[in-house]
C-alpha cells in the first residue's frame, strides 16, 4: 500500500493541488497516516510539517495495491508538534 498527499492548504490558505505537484512528489510506500496525524510534505522547494485533514479515517481498509490519496494542512513550524494520534 502507499499514499499521495494530493492537496496542500498552506498557511497563507493557498491550496496546492495535484496539477502543481510532480507524479512522484510526497507519494510514499507503507501505510497512510490517519486523519490527524503529523507528516512532513514537501511543496514549492520546502519542506515543512503538515496535519492530514482528509482521506484515511480508522477503520477503514483499503487493498494492499492501493494508492490513498490524502489532503493536508500546512501547520505552524515554529509551533511544538503534537504527537500522531493512533487509536488503541
Amino acid at each position: 500500500m502507499g499514499y499521495w498527499i494530493k492537496r496542500i492548504v498552506l498557511q497563507t490558505g493557498e491550496i496546492v493541488t495535484e496539477r502543481e505537484l510532480r507524479v512522484d512528489e510526497n507519494r510514499f510506500e507503507g501505510p497512510a497516516p490517519l486523519v490527524g496525524d503529523v507528516v512532513e510534505v514537501e511543496c514549492r522547494g520546502r519542506k515543512f510539517p503538515a496535519k492530514v485533514i482528509w482521506g484515511n479515517w480508522p477503520g477503514r481498509h483499503h487493498p494492499d495495491e492501493a494508492i490513498v490519496p490524502l489532503r493536508v494542512a500546512e501547520l505552524d513550524a515554529s509551533a511544538p508538534t503534537p504527537p500522531a494520534h493512533r487509536p488503541a
